[in-house]
Parts: C-alpha cells; sequence; structure tokens
C-alpha cells in the first residue's frame, strides 16, 4: 500500500511538471515587466502557482548562508537551483497530494490544524510584543514581589535514623564505622528508624534551611540536629548520639548549599520572557473566549466517557453505549462451552 502511495505521488508529480512545463514554466523572470512592476515579477508557473521574485527573496533570506552554499558557487547559480529545486518541486509534491486529496485525509488535516495554529500563536506573541512591551517598572515589580525565587539561604542534606534509646543509636554509629556507605545508611533507616515518614526514603531528610524548613510537606528539622551537623564537614557522620525529644538519632551531613542572591541586573533577561509570556498567553485567552462564543455551537463533553484510558496511560478501544466490560484477560483463551442437560 505504501508503494502505491509513492507511484501514485511520483506519477501525479510527474503530471504536474509536464503540465507546468506546458503553460509555460520558467526558471527565470519574464521578459516583460508586469502592469504591476518589477516587484511582481513571476519566476515561476507551477500549474495553478505563480512563484514571484519577492517570495524567492523572502524564502532565500530564511536561509543560513553555509546551507545556501550547497545549491551553488556564484549568486545567480544559488537562485535558479533554489528556485528550482526547492520552490518548484514543493509546488509540485503540493499539487500533487492535492490531486489526490490528502488534504482530506485526517492526519494531514491535523497537521494543518497544527501549523495553522502554530502561526496564530507566534502573531499574537508578536503582536503583544509590539502594542504592550515589558517595562523596566513591570521586570522590578516582579523581582519585588517573587524574591524568594531568587535568593536562598544557605542549606545542609541531611540523612537521619531515629531510633528509642542512646544504645541503640551508638550500636548502629558502631556498625556504620564498619561499613560507612550510602546504601547501608539506608538499609538501616529503612530497617530500625522509627520515623516512617522517612525511612523508606533511606532517612533522607533532604536539603534543610537555617529554620529547620524542608522542601517536604510538614516536614521539619528540630535546631538540635542542625547545630550538631554544624559540627562536623560534609560527607561526615556525627560521632555522637543526638538527642530529639525523647528519642536518639544517627546523623549523617551528606553535603551543604552555599547562599543564592541574584540581583535585579541578573534575572532581567529571565523576567522579561515570564512577563511577556503571561500578555501573550492573555491576548490568546481573549481570542479563545471571543472565537467560543462565535463559533462553539455544541458540546457534548460527556460522551469522551466511551473513551478508556487505562492508568498506563494507554487508549483502549470505543466501546458501545450498554455493552459490558470483559473479565476475560488479553490474551486468554475463550472459555469453554458449558454442556446443557437436555431434558427429554
Amino acid at each position: 500500500m505504501r508503494a502505491r502511495t509513492v507511484k501514485l505521488s511520483l506519477a501525479a508529480a510527474a503530471v504536474a511538471a509536464v503540465g507546468a512545463a506546458s503553460t509555460g514554466l520558467s526558471l527565470r523572470a519574464e521578459a516583460q515587466t508586469p502592469a504591476g512592476g518589477a516587484a511582481d515579477a513571476v519566476v515561476a508557473r507551477v500549474g495553478d502557482r505563480v512563484i514571484t521574485a519577492p517570495e524567492v527573496e523572502r524564502r532565500l533570506a530564511q536561509i543560513a548562508p553555509f546551507q545556501l552554499q550547497s545549491f551553488g558557487r556564484t549568486p545567480e547559480e544559488i537562485r535558479r537551483n533554489f528556485v528550482s529545486q526547492v520552490l518548484v518541486r514543493e509546488q509540485l509534491l503540493a499539487q500533487g497530494a492535492a490531486a489526490q486529496k490528502l488534504t482530506e485525509r485526517a492526519d494531514v488535516q491535523d497537521r494543518i490544524r497544527s501549523v495553522l495554529r502554530a502561526a496564530l500563536l507566534q502573531r499574537l506573541q508578536a503582536e503583544a510584543a509590539a502594542s504592550s512591551p515589558v517595562t523596566d517598572e513591570e521586570v522590578r515589580a516582579y523581582y519585588e514581589a517573587h524574591r524568594e525565587k531568587f535568593s536562598a539561604p544557605a542549606m545542609v542534606a541531611l540523612w537521619r535514623i531515629l531510633v528509642a534509646t542512646r544504645e541503640e543509636a551508638e550500636a548502629l554509629l558502631a556498625e556504620l564505622k564498619k561499613d560507612p556507605s550510602p546504601q547501608r545508611f539506608k538499609d538501616l533507616a529503612r530497617e530500625r528508624s522509627l520515623d516512617k515518614a522517612t525511612s523508606m526514603r533511606g532517612g533522607d531528610l533532604g536539603f534543610v534551611a537555617p529554620d529547620g524548613a524542608t522542601s517536604e510537606p510538614g516536614l521539619k528539622v528540630a535546631p538540635g540536629l542542625l547545630e550538631a551537623a554544624a559540627r562536623v564537614k560534609d560527607a561526615e557522620l556525627v560521632p555522637e548520639p543526638v538527642p530529639e525529644g525523647d528519642r536518639f538519632a544517627v546523623l549523617w551531613r551528606r553535603q551543604s548549599r552555599r547562599p543564592v542572591s541574584r540581583s535585579l541586573e541578573q534575572e532581567a533577561p529571565s523576567i522579561r520572557q515570564i512577563l511577556a509570556h503571561g500578555k501573550a498567553e492573555a491576548q490568546v485567552k481573549q481570542l479563545l473566549e471571543r472565537l467560543r462564543a462565535q463559533d462553539v455551537s455544541g458540546y457534548a463533553p460527556e460522551l469522551v466517557d466511551l473513551i478508556d484510558v487505562t492508568s498506563a496511560g494507554d487508549l483502549q478501544p470505543l466501546k458501545r453505549p450498554g455493552t459490558l466490560a470483559s473479565s476475560r484477560r488479553p490474551g486468554a483463551p475463550p472459555p469453554s462451552p458449558v454442556p446443557r442437560n437436555d431434558m427429554r
């Protein structure tokens, strides 16, 4: 089927090329200047499509210089080969696709909509940037309102095993001195730690701020642990059990992070991008609201309930209304028929 489609495409392109030649396909500008002036000079005709000099110039401007060199050694050779090998070829294939009615295919229509959508969004972004450019005052206001994003205090990463008694903590420390590997610490944390919220993570508390806050919601480290961690270097175990309430902790300082403080000047370019994106999104939202009120005449989202999406994100075949789900596993043989007792 694929080979047949390729043959049809080549045949359609050949037919279009013959038709273009018969209508006077020319790879040079026409000798006579049209009424519109030199700017409208026709470089080539391909079927019912006309390629003009301004179009050639626009397309050439989009090509990187090193790529243009592949079309020839002189400017004249580059221009002629670009028209012949790119623009004319595009039109031949496009008209061949139209002759085969490829635009009626669902997958092709999806791609066309995707291109149109991207072009519209790009235009809206350009219009937003031109009509409402991001000002220095807006950048400064955003920076002041989100200072926590651009600065962070010094932090330390801690691993901890929490046990009931000092003796248990000392025994764990002695065991870790024999095998001071991260894997051994994690195994012991999963087996012995009384803090079940962190034991399954191998006792990893994450990075801890000076006030004891962590990235985990509801998890805050006691001040005594931070004081004990401050007495050792990165990658060192705290040599003694650390009291934590009425329990004791085996503590490992894994690494530290320096304080971060980025200035307005450093963050200004990224803030401008954020604000420009927000303005463009506002224009997109307004356009969608207007188009929705104008063009959406029927909307029944409940019908998609017929489409089954598995927990893994796979789509199941569309179910017909009224059908019952099969309890047979995929690939399992059909059930054997049940014998009937004929009543005679």
